[in-house]
């Protein structure tokens, strides 16, 4: 028995972080124009009442995303957005806010080694850890490596096979992500009602539901919530904001602000 673990995940639910409510989860990518920005967009989170925020380590070479986070990976990058400094700015928000620490394999998890990221996440206090990009081959040395220090987010495609859903769900410990539509994020698609696969979710699992990908707006917001999730990821919009706003010479973290009060209003209807 693992007691770092079996200590973190009391800490879990003892500060409600894996209580079932609705909870609205705005993907910021960090340093996105500049750490200062996303340091206002988180504090404006915590005002909000916001439940978890997934916070993006900006990586190159995004071959899921969209034309909008491309460029704000690229933005973030120029301005020096690594991981140290990332971390060091959202320990400064997780004892108000569940932070989700979202890094990729190739540009942060294997450059930095496994171990030491989820080490360093747990250090930050964040409340888990989502890989983007991981090779299946290397899933399981991941949640080796997690395992005693940070929850893992299970991502779960809506077209999975019964096989690999009962291994996501047999390793992730922070919550499910299941992700609406294949393809970059950001594209063009349809939340759609996924509330038969959230039924077959719950009927394996007590982890929270996320429901990401396709989800830009209040409307989208709602339908998912109406699909029963617990947890409503909203990526390519935030992004989306902040560029218009750089590009009209308009201040990023208050117009990424107001449009995220405007997505959290539908969870808490």
């Amino acid at each position: 028995m693992n007691t770092m673990l079996d200590f973190a995940s009391r800490q879990l639910i003892e500060t409600g972080q894996m209580v079932h409510a609705r909870s609205l989860c705005p993907l910021i990518m960090a340093g996105d124009p500049t750490l200062d920005v996303t340091r206002k967009i988180l504090q404006s989170c915590v005002d909000l009442g916001v439940g978890m925020v997934e916070l993006c380590v900006p990586f190159k070479n995004a071959f899921t995303d969209g034309e909008t986070l491309i460029k704000a990976h690229n933005r973030a990058l120029e301005h020096g957005a690594t991981l140290e400094p990332v971390i060091d700015m959202a320990s400064e928000f997780t004892d108000r806010i569940k932070i989700v620490l979202l890094a990729d394999s190739s540009h942060t998890l294997r450059p930095y080694g496994f171990e030491a990221v989820c080490k360093m996440a747990c250090d930050a206090g964040m409340a888990g850890i989502l890989p983007h990009g991981l090779p299946p081959k290397m899933t399981s040395s991941f949640q080796n490596a997690a395992f005693g220090y940070i929850p893992t987010v299970g991502t779960i495609y809506s077209n999975a096979t019964p096989d690999t859903r009962r291994r996501v769900l047999e390793q992730a410990s922070a919550f499910i992500y299941l992700v609406s539509a294949y393809g970059r994020s950001g594209g063009a698609s349809k939340a759609g009602d996924l509330s038969n696969q959230i039924d077959a979710l719950r009927s394996k699992t007590d982890l929270p539901i996320a429901i990401g990908f396709g989800l830009k707006t209040k409307a989208d917001v709602r339908r998912a919530f109406q699909s029963g999730c617990d947890i409503a990821i909203v990526g390519s919009a935030i992004s989306g904001v902040v560029e218009q706003a750089i590009e009209e010479d308009q201040d990023p973290a208050d117009a990424a602000a107001r449009f995220i009060a405007s997505l959290n209003r539908e969870a808490t209807r």
